[in-house]
């Protein structure tokens, strides 16, 4: 395994070992993996944001899940729990300090944009 800096800490290596067994230790095709998810993530984002302002729980639920699939192939267990407890919030209808979470979301993804990038530079 290659080393990492400081920042990847926050992922689960023995998660991308296994994107790289998954993709025969093809390099490239991790970093477009990485790369695909640093494109989609945002997008999860936004749709949790509007979610809230139009107080649509099946919005909501659906962003969560995605951004916490995603984030789980990576190795971002922070993230992917964060996620996994906005997305029983949608479930729940419950909006009641989602905005504040979906905040802490945010400032995790960045970490977690952060460390992906530095693995993808390796």
């Amino acid at each position: 395994m290659a080393k990492f800096d400081q920042e990847v800490e926050i992922l689960d290596s023995s998660a991308l070992d296994r994107l790289r067994e998954m993709v025969g230790g093809d390099e490239a095709f991790l970093i477009e993996l990485i790369q695909t998810f640093l494109e989609d993530a945002p997008q999860d984002l936004t749709r949790m944001r509007q979610a809230l302002e139009s107080q649509d729980a099946a919005l909501l639920r659906r962003a969560a899940h995605s951004l916490k699939s995603n984030s789980a192939e990576f190795g971002a267990s922070a993230l992917h729990q964060m996620c996994k407890q906005m997305e029983k919030m949608g479930k729940q209808g419950i909006f009641d300090g989602a905005a504040e979470r979906v905040s802490e979301i945010e400032s995790e993804y960045e970490r977690v944009k952060k460390a992906l990038r530095a693995v993808s530079q390796v």
